[in-house]
């Protein structure tokens, strides 16, 4: 297997590599809208050979999609380090720990006692860090407290008085087998793991998560934590099926070399990109006109994650301003096509999710009860409070602190500070700007705007750099169609912010609060630039069609 540091300095070229591969995507899209129009062009482009290998003779679109395949592979091979081992056998014991363990005893731990009931299994088999994990981060209704590790093992009998003594005995095996079988948790990473924020799934994700755990033993981990290959693979056929084959190689290769698919592993946890490929599914149905089933898709993803939902603003924006202009031309408000002014399709998408919802969480509630969801929202909001900001967390608030630090690695506590004192006026900004953003919006279609949820995401939340995994649902709407300037321009930040990040640990390595601060930085101009773009984009709707032309649009 490949060093990773070779790997991860290799996805600097594909990252140069994928900005080209966007480019010259943008050339063709352009040359084929034109050639539309003008049948000798079009037979000189499909007719000419570009490059001939033995019987096989292709044109300059053929050997682009040609070259964009094989810089997909490659970068699966080098994402993959060059060996099937970490695609076929390797886990990754620290998420495990935490998304294996917590729904299969969620009954006996909950949110609370994970930690402390790891700490006594590893203490009754044997300390595998005798005296190297002296702290670990408690945990209640209320907030995270750094405790002695002989506060957990004082809560000895009130853990265990949850299980039953065959249940806690296979909880300790399963622990145990995760902890040192593969001997790859060194002490380091066992120590943050107990100084973790732990364990923060859903107890939606819990009932779908707890059937697969039980079913699957701990020896067979590496069946469970395959699933998400399946999601991606079937992400990457809904691209092929709603936006073509150039689409779906873009964000593949996206994929390979997104410093936020660096960790997890996609086959190394459980169910960390279901949330993820939903989402982009969703917008893939929307694309295809399946309302319903789009709406479904992104309920499934709210209720794995939560934060899915604000993807769908640009939606509930356009059936606003569409409301909002029926009242105003005072024209029919109920026809065959509207009601109240809102399209028809959009009260489809509400449908499809709203039953998902409520079969989802009518299952939960019959199966946990409502308390979970109340511990899970309050984990939730403890676990993003300014003080228990991370060098890993990326958004508006945590990029508006950087002064251009160089030289501080971590998140100080001075900065925490900053985030704290700016909160109020960021968030109150960031709504100001939500609303402009909603406007400008009015004029693009669907997909387009649920694709963009990346922008109110990054200006409403602080998350790990991780789930900007969901960069995603931008690159397939951007690369969906080339034709438009403001999507190449789109991708290519985008895949230039993937530049920086790989050089930036190349260069800088162990420097995260410059990486993740310049990567908002970027993430925020991205979302300038789209703004402006959309802003002029509604401004010349204004100027060429009357106003009341514009319920009809919305249909």
């Amino acid at each position: 297997m490949a060093n990773r540091n070779l790997t991860e300095q290799v996805k600097i070229g594909l990252a140069m590599g994928a900005i080209l591969a966007a480019l010259v995507a943008f050339v063709f899209a352009r040359l084929k809208d034109r050639a539309e129009k003008n049948k000798d062009a079009a037979d000189f482009i499909k007719n000419t050979p570009v490059v001939k290998i033995g019987k096989w003779v292709f044109n300059a679109h053929q050997s682009f999609m040609a070259a964009l395949l094989l810089l997909a592979l490659f970068g699966t091979f080098n994402y993959n380090r060059y060996n099937s081992n970490l695609l076929l056998d390797g886990y990754d014991e620290y998420d495990l720990l935490h998304y294996y363990i917590s729904p299969k005893y969620f009954d006996e731990i909950g949110y609370f006692r994970l930690l402390p009931a790891i700490i006594i299994a590893d203490y009754e088999s044997g300390p595998m860090c005798p005296k190297k994990a002296p702290v670990y981060l408690a945990q209640d209704e209320n907030d995270y407290t750094r405790r002695s590790v002989s506060h957990a093992l004082a809560q000895t009998d009130e853990v265990k008085s949850h299980f039953t003594d065959e249940k806690w005995q296979e909880f300790v095996h399963d622990v145990t087998y995760i902890q040192r079988h593969s001997k790859r948790l060194k002490c380091f990473l066992y120590r943050q793991l107990l100084q973790d924020h732990g364990f923060n799934g859903t107890p939606t994700w819990v009932l779908i998560a707890r059937p697969i755990v039980k079913l699957v033993p701990v020896e067979f981990i590496k069946l469970a934590t395959s699933l998400d290959l399946l999601w991606i693979i079937a992400m990457l056929a809904s691209i092929v099926w709603a936006f073509g084959l150039e689409t779906a190689l873009l964000a593949w290769i996206f994929i390979t070399i997104s410093y936020s698919f660096r960790w997890p592993t996609i086959t190394w946890a459980l169910l960390r990109y279901d949330w993820f490929a939903t989402m982009v599914i969703g917008i893939c149905m929307i694309k295809k006109e399946k309302n319903a089933a789009g709406g479904a898709f992104f309920a499934y993803a709210t209720l794995m994650r939560y934060f899915p939902v604000l993807w769908l603003f640009g939606i509930v924006a356009k059936g606003v301003h569409a409301l909002i202009t029926a009242l105003i031309n005072k024209s029919v408000l109920f026809d065959t096509d509207t009601w109240l002014g809102v399209p028809k399709r959009y009260f489809k998408m509400l449908g499809g999710f709203a039953a998902a919802m409520t079969l989802l969480l009518g299952l939960s509630f019959a199966v946990d009860g409502v308390e979970p969801h109340k511990a899970s929202f309050n984990n939730m909001f403890a676990h993003v409070e300014a003080h228990n900001l991370s060098s890993m967390r990326q958004g508006l608030q945590v990029a508006l602190t950087y002064r251009g630090e160089t030289d501080l690695k971590l998140i100080s506590t001075e900065k925490k500070e900053m985030v704290e004192e700016n909160e109020t006026i960021v968030r109150i900004g960031s709504l100001l700007m939500m609303l402009v953003l909603g406007l400008f919006m009015s004029r693009a279609k669907d997909w387009e705007v649920v694709g963009l949820g990346l922008i109110p995401y990054f200006w409403l939340t602080t998350s790990s750099y991780y789930y900007y995994s969901m960069r995603m649902t931008a690159v397939v709407i951007h690369a969906g169609d080339l034709k438009k300037s403001r999507n190449i321009v789109g991708l290519t930040i985008l895949f230039g912010i993937e530049l920086f990040c790989h050089a930036a640990q190349y260069l800088m390595p162990g420097n995260r609060y410059f990486l993740i601060c310049v990567m908002g930085v970027l993430l925020a101009i991205y979302s300038l630039v789209m703004m402006i773009f959309l802003g002029v984009e509604w401004w010349k709707g204004r100027r060429h069609e009357p106003i009341k032309e514009e319920v009809a649009d919305a249909r």
